[in-house]
């Protein structure tokens, strides 16, 4: 007598097993090549992703120029052609008190900007820049400081010109211009306002001395693909590519600046026909 036999089927699991074909995993070459082609397309993006942030900082350092400039050109109109004044932290009237009453707006001591910005507490201090002269007219904090400077302590980057109403004038040789009518220099080339190199950042009294051919004193930032921005008289704002190895060393001299290197770079002759001219004899 035959016996009924129940016939057993594989499980689900089972043939799904043995029918579904096999996925091979990488091999450690082709894992190798995919991180090869991988490090190539890094190699290839990167540069370009670095050159494209460059430019935006360099825009945006400009802007903030132009934001300064036109704010340093609103006061004079508002004070019968008389630009604001930058006083030196050695001259005898500077204040890192922000609060100081002598030194604000209207005031025989103010500055369009107060303060040094080379140490604590008065580097992230805005009151310093809130309460100088050209602050009404900006209405912006962000704007005195170039985006490309990485300080996370610092809330200034830009200083002004020394000639343009110096509070004193340190040289007799050179002409310390109190208004814009005074200016003897084309406005399109009368610098005012300039991205310093924050080695020498102080006061925001940028200092040179056009009657020295061989020496700078204060160091223009050359955050931008080895070059800096500034401002001009008339408005506009320029890029500067340095070439002074002492500039682009970060080199600084103190009160007594540091020599031009090589003595024949055109960088330092180009930056002092543009702060001032030599009083005639």
């Amino acid at each position: 007598m035959k016996k009924n036999c129940k016939r057993i089927l594989p499980t689900r699991a089972a043939v799904a097993s043995e029918d579904r074909p096999r996925r091979g995993a990488f091999t450690l070459i082709e894992l190798l090549v995919v991180i090869a082609i991988i490090a190539i397309l890094a190699a290839l993006l990167l540069p370009a992703l670095s050159h494209a942030k460059m430019q935006s900082q360099g825009t945006k350092c400009r802007s903030n120029l132009k934001q300064l400039q036109y704010g340093w050109l609103m006061y004079i109109d508002d004070n019968n052609n008389k630009l604001a004044q930058n006083i030196a932290s050695d001259s005898g009237e500077f204040t890192n008190d922000p609060l100081q009453a002598n030194a604000q707006p209207t005031q025989p001591y103010a500055s369009w900007v107060l303060g040094d910005v080379s140490g604590p507490p008065e580097w992230t201090n805005t009151l310093l820049i809130t309460h100088g002269l050209i602050y009404p007219y900006v209405n912006g904090v962000g704007v005195y400081k170039c985006p490309a400077d990485s300080s996370t302590v610092r809330d200034r980057s830009m200083s002004m010109n020394c000639w343009m109403n110096g509070i004193t004038a340190w040289n007799d040789e050179c002409i310390d211009f109190k208004k814009l009518s005074q200016v003897t220099l084309p406005l399109t080339m009368a610098l005012v306002f300039v991205d310093e190199n924050p080695d020498t950042i102080n006061d925001g009294y940028w200092a040179q001395n056009p009657a020295d051919k061989t020496q700078w004193i204060d160091s223009p930032a050359h955050y931008h693909n080895n070059g800096g921005n500034m401002s001009f008289a008339d408005g506009h704002t320029e890029y500067r590519g340095w070439t002074d190895l002492n500039v682009l060393a970060g080199m600084d001299g103190g009160a007594n600046g540091f020599p031009a290197k090589p003595l024949n770079c055109p960088d330092l002759p180009w930056v002092q026909a543009r702060c001032t001219t030599l009083v005639p004899r």
